[in-house]
């Protein structure tokens, strides 16, 4: 009577498993050898293209959350897709906003000291010469590195907590205002363009000196002089803004006007003009 000898699949499974010492495709050790208690074992341990594998997931994964943190921290800005093309890249410098250009890309780099002293900025001056593009490049520009940063037109912000506040009894006003406490900068722009209601001048003195109590930089953009701001604004809050602003006139040709210049420059080309 023949005598076979049986052996259990986990056997089965170890032998072959130890079989393969090297993985087929990298050529690495797919076991290594540890003591445990005296007893030196042999356990799996992942080859070279696994752990290659594993990185490439781990980058997939922290691009994917580096995306949604991109999109929420935009999320808070009330402000239009034109918005995001505001961008450093984009900027297209000449001999009249070189130095502007200078003075934005060396606010950003030093962003960590303007925080810390709590340095803000006042761009005035005439439409159209590239205040607000100037504003939002800086915006995106710390965004990307994930400074919560919010942009905003004064004429969106008042909107926007009338239509919050409308819809929950002020509740989430509380939580926008919430929003905009906490954002290392806040960008607003268009200053002045509002209509000057006891409401919204109380609102945005609200925002300005919140901002000031908690010592947090403040960038804002508007097309009047300072002595027109002043007269707009009130004392009160004009004050609280030069102290807070470094005011900075931006000036030279409208972009508006050259842009439709060389807009009528091509529509005469296609009459033949």
């Amino acid at each position: 009577m023949s005598t076979r000898m049986h052996h259990s699949p986990l056997f089965d499974l170890d032998q072959a498993a130890q079989r393969e010492e090297v993985c087929p495709v990298c050529g690495s050790k797919l076991w290594t050898e540890v003591e445990i208690f005296g007893v030196i074992r042999k356990l799996p341990c992942a080859c070279e293209c696994q752990k290659q594998e594993y990185e490439k997931q781990q980058q997939l994964q922290e691009a994917r959350e580096k995306t949604l943190r991109l999109e929420r921290l935009r999320s808070f800005s009330l402000m239009d897709k034109k918005f995001e093309s505001c961008t450093f890249e984009n900027f297209k410098i000449d001999s009249e906003n070189e130095q502007f250009y200078r003075l934005a890309k060396n606010y950003c780099e030093q962003f960590e000291e303007m925080k810390k002293q709590n340095v803000g900025l006042l761009f005035y001056g005439p439409p159209g010469t590239g205040k607000t593009f100037l504003a939002f490049c800086i915006a995106n520009y710390l965004i990307e590195r994930f400074y919560p940063v919010i942009a905003v037109s004064m004429i969106g912000f008042l909107a926007k907590l009338k239509q919050l506040y409308s819809l929950s009894s002020g509740e989430m006003e509380i939580e926008v205002l919430n929003n905009f406490k906490n954002a290392d900068l806040i960008v607003l722009d268009d200053l002045g363009a509002e209509s000057s209601t006891g409401w919204a001048v109380e609102k945005l003195y609200m925002l300005v000196d919140m901002r000031y109590r908690d010592e947090k930089p403040l960038i804002v953009t508007t097309n009047y002089g300072l002595e027109e701001l002043k007269e707009k604004l009130g004392i009160r809050i004009f004050d609280r803004l030069i102290e807070m602003c470094c005011p900075v006139e931006i000036g030279g040709t409208s972009r508006r006007l050259k842009s439709a210049y060389q807009k009528a420059q091509v529509v005469n080309k296609l009459l033949g003009e």
